[in-house]
């Protein structure tokens, strides 16, 4: 018998529980550069779509120009329409997947046939991708003021959601590219993205 561990565990029961009480469905408009968004999310978990949706309609839009562009070989491949399907946390431990044509949800293979247009579907890892720092705030050489934390802490939250979905994005316009440059990609973009937050909020930039 396979023994799981007591993280695994449980959440392997949330799963079980979220897939009895069911999902909601939220349609995100986000702008005319990017596709129609379905966030499907646990029912009793609004703030997984609440997160994501201020991340990608207002933090997305705060960022430079020049840091957006970054993606804009991707935008163009993706399908008119992408599912998100939003998680506490994966048993795998990844923080997302992009689902490879065939391996889609029942939402989105309904989509699809209701609306005839191409439907795309990734995963994000909410509870985990909060958790997620690939730079750390304590390593950074330029400390917020105390009053500035919750507004930094919120900042970093959504800009590691948009990473991750960013990431999870390029691998769905681009199944067949290989994982090292498209993490290099992301990794680069949550770390500008923090460099902006800075520069804007204290006039100064930090370094690792």
């Amino acid at each position: 018998m396979r023994r799981h561990s007591p993280i695994r565990l449980r959440s392997l029961l949330q799963q079980t529980w979220e897939r009895l009480r069911g999902r909601d469905q939220l349609l995100v408009r986000a702008g005319e550069d990017l596709p129609l968004f379905v966030f499907s999310f646990p029912r009793a978990r609004a703030p997984f779509a609440d997160h994501l949706r201020s991340a990608v309609c207002l933090t997305y839009r705060q960022l430079s120009g020049d840091l957006r562009r970054q993606y804009s070989h991707v935008l163009p491949r993706l399908p008119s329409l992408v599912v998100v399907l939003l998680r506490g946390r994966n048993l795998c431990s990844c923080l997302g997947h992009h689902h490879p044509p065939g391996t889609e949800s029942h939402v989105a293979r309904r989509l699809a046939a209701d609306t005839g247009l191409r439907v795309g579907e990734i995963d994000l890892a909410v509870e985990a991708i909060r958790a997620w720092e690939p730079l750390p705030l304590a390593s950074l050489a330029a400390q917020p003021p105390p009053d500035l934390q919750p507004e930094l802490d919120q900042f970093r939250f959504h800009a590691a959601l948009l990473a991750v979905f960013l990431h999870e994005l390029e691998h769905l316009a681009f199944p067949d590219l290989e994982e090292g440059p498209v993490r290099r990609r992301s990794t680069d973009f949550y770390a500008a993205s923090l460099r902006e937050f800075f520069s804007q909020q204290l006039g100064a930039s930090y370094g690792i």
